[in-house]
């Protein structure tokens, strides 16, 4: 038995004084021997530290190993030549006896023959003389002819100029085999030689490394479990080679990936889901992580010291990981979760992983549908799990700051804002959680954005706001005079869209004997949209305001009509689609106004032209051929009612209605041609161009034309006809 009393203490392995790679595996304190093993360390490498450290015998150690390298090549030579000399003397005597019978028998042959039966008689009893009494001779030779057996001699050689009370802290042995070099040879030379030993390994490694030690008989062993926690000491040198693999992923897994980011938050959720699918050690079998991984997280905590939880959600790196260049597997890890992401967002349920997840994702991502889910899963977690504070620390920087709805100006930089694309529960959230973390003025924008959908609603948050900024006027002018009881239910989405169509058909063909009727279609539609509590659809009241508009357009109140196209602008989560329309609709509107007004305001029309121009680039980004000659028409002819044109403008129009025109003969169709062929031509009389086949095409088209359109080529055409005369339109005219 061992007489060596063992420790096994835990959550210590920074009390190593190895630090680096080429730092000496061994090292000698006043009364301490310390011993550090890491995955590239060899037996050769060990002997030769263990012989610096032990200055006294390193001489004799050196000499020792000299001479028994010496001594035992040469019993080795001596053994072969004995061999080979019996075997020739055996031959000799054997053909004397099979061929020379009868001969003189002499003083030489009875050498020969004594030698050829001490070697007979040395083969037969080699066996017993082996297994004889304690093995000696067995362990005799087995010193002479086992590597690890001369190793352990040569070590306990060395070991013993040490002072046996010396004591002994051994590091990073716990992850190795039994069966490996350092616990076959070293740990049973040191266990002979020093009385107290103690072992520094990981929390769940204890119950191994007692057995092992129990197995080697060991006096005593005792189990110190620490709770010790370091700082700005890394131990990565002492990791496996498998540890070293999650380390890596343990940072791919981190807020890294956001750049100046000082929170360096973990996800465990997206460590867990790249340690079973990501790494090619687990694609073979992605029921099961990496061998260790529930391991290695204990370990980050415990031992490493990699790993800290302040809050319940929120697992940050310590400063004890020094940062890796991983920008290659970044980038692997990007596309392998792009293509995942309904996966990760289904199962993620923390904020951080979301948030991660986002920044991984953000530029590889096509379809912006895609990383959308992300963010609003984000907002529900964050909601869910009152983790307000990362609003504050990463929102703005996703999102930037919320735009003023009210502001059309600056719609055409707004359309592509995030506000703008996520979803109205979404966006109910994130007042609450901008009120939280004390954002009232962003909190309030998003309030007025959302109005239109449920005035009541929004009035009482819009009040809750301003009293928790401390300006109580404001919040008691901001709620109604009074507040409906009503009990009404959401109306249906067919008598929505029942008087939507009616009053629609009415208004856009004028119908003047019907008009009193679409007026009571709108009575009731706005009874519908505004006498229940629940939240409206979008979609209703874009239709609703929009036909009020075209009412007011129709009454030649276009003051009117641009406040109400306003309020379709004001309506959230819409498309291009209706967001084009509508831009197109009111840049009609200022066009129209400016024609009515005798003092012609140049504001007015530049306005007309800036909104159209957003109109079109809206209904070009949805890919919209049905109504875009339209669209290019009114453009078109929101530049011409300027009249002044300058050689920029007067391209941009032919350019237009050459696009309209070109679109209405690949579909067929001739709607507003003859508007779009005269503004060609106009644009084209301008810039002195050659318009006779232009003409042509205008003078057979014009019985296919509506009255109405036949009205508004006159008047347009009135508007230059000083500059150039069209023989066909003057007698028209």
């Amino acid at each position: 038995m061992n007489k060596s009393n063992c420790n096994i203490i835990t959550s210590s392995l920074n009390n190593t004084s190895r630090k680096t790679k080429v730092d000496d595996i061994v090292s000698k304190e006043q009364n301490c021997l310390n011993i550090t093993y890491i995955n590239t360390d060899t037996i050769d490498s060990f002997e030769s530290n263990l012989s610096k450290v032990c200055k006294n015998s390193a001489s004799f150690y050196n000499i020792s190993k000299k001479i028994s390298s010496f001594i035992f090549s040469l019993i080795s030579v001596l053994v072969i030549m004995f061999a080979i000399i019996s075997a020739s003397i055996y031959e000799d005597i054997s053909k004397k006896i099979l061929f020379e019978m009868p001969f003189s028998w002499s003083l030489n042959d009875t050498v020969s023959l004594f030698f050829v039966a001490l070697f007979f008689i040395g083969l037969v009893m080699m066996p017993s003389i082996l297994d004889g009494e304690s093995s000696q001779f067995k362990e005799f030779l087995l010193s002479w002819f086992n590597k690890d057996t001369r190793r352990l001699k040569r070590l306990s050689l060395m070991l013993g100029s040490i002072d046996k009370k010396t004591k002994v802290n051994i590091y990073n042995v716990d992850l190795l085999t039994s069966e490996h070099w350092f616990w076959k040879i070293v740990i049973k030379a040191l266990l002979k030689r020093f009385i107290s030993i103690d072992f520094y390994v990981r929390n769940d490694q204890v119950k191994t490394v007692e057995k092992r030690l129990k197995k080697l008989e060991c006096l005593n062993i005792y189990i110190q479990k620490e709770k010790n926690f370091f700082e700005d000491d890394s131990v990565d040198l002492l990791l496996s080679n498998k540890e070293q693999k999650l380390f890596k992923l343990l940072q791919l897994s981190s807020s890294l990936i956001i750049k100046e980011d000082k929170n360096r938050f973990i996800s465990l959720e997206l460590f867990e889901y790249c340690g079973r699918n990501f790494l090619e050690d687990t694609k073979a079998n992605n029921t099961q992580l990496i061998s260790g991984f529930q391991n290695f997280i204990n370990r980050s905590f415990d031992d490493f010291c990699f790993l800290r939880q302040e809050k319940s959600l929120q697992i940050y790196l310590t400063s004890n990981v020094k940062v890796q260049s991983l920008e290659d597997e970044q980038k692997r890890l990007s596309y392998h979760l792009r293509n995942h992401i309904e996966s990760c967002v289904k199962n993620f349920n923390n904020p951080i992983s979301l948030l991660i997840l986002f920044y991984y994702v953000k530029d590889v991502v096509l379809d912006e549908k895609r990383y959308l889910i992300i963010l609003e899963k984000f907002i529900d977690t964050v909601y869910e799990k009152q983790q307000y504070e990362l609003i504050d620390l990463y929102w703005f920087d996703i999102a930037s700051l919320m735009f003023d709805s009210s502001n059309i100006d600056n719609f055409d930089i707004t359309n592509n804002s995030i506000y703008r694309k996520i979803s109205i529960d979404a966006l109910n959230k994130l007042i609450f959680l901008f009120e939280r973390n004390g954002h009232f003025n962003q909190a309030l924008l998003i309030v007025n954005y959302l109005y239109q959908i449920n005035p009541n609603k929004y009035a009482v948050n819009l009040c809750s706001l301003y009293e928790r900024m401390g300006q109580f006027d404001k919040a008691y002018s901001s709620l109604p005079s009074s507040m409906p009881l009503s009990t009404n239910q959401k109306p249906a989405d067919s008598q929505v869209r029942y008087f939507q169509r009616k009053a629609w058909i009415i208004v856009s063909q004028r119908d003047i004997n019907k008009k009193e009727e679409g007026i009571k279609c709108i009575a009731k539609l706005k009874e519908l949209l505004f006498l229940h509590n629940e939240d409206n659809e979008p979609l209703w009241l874009w239709h609703y305001y929009n036909i009020k508009a075209n009412y007011a357009e129709w009454e030649e109140d276009f003051e009117l009509a641009i406040l109400n196209y306003k309020k379709c602008l004001a309506i959230p989560t819409l498309g291009a689609f209706e967001y084009g329309a509508t831009f197109v609709n009111i840049s009609i509107a200022y066009r129209l106004m400016y024609k009515l007004n005798e003092v012609k305001n140049g504001e007015i029309i530049n306005k007309s032209i800036k909104l159209g121009a957003i109109g079109i680039s809206l209904k070009s980004s949805v890919g919209d051929r049905d109504e875009m000659p339209v669209v290019l028409h009114n453009q078109a002819l929101n530049i011409l009612t300027k009249q002044n044109l300058n050689e920029k403008e007067i391209i941009e129009v032919e350019n237009m209605t050459s696009e309209g025109i070109k679109i209405l003969d690949e579909t067929s169709s001739i709607k507003r041609l003859g508007m779009l062929l005269i503004e060609n031509i106009i644009s084209k009389i301008l810039s002195n161009k050659n318009i006779d086949n232009d003409i042509n095409k205008l003078k057979n088209h014009w019985n296919s034309m509506d009255e109405n359109e036949h009205k508004q080529i006159i008047n347009l055409y009135k508007m230059f006809s000083q500059k150039y005369k069209i023989e066909f339109l003057e007698t028209i005219k």
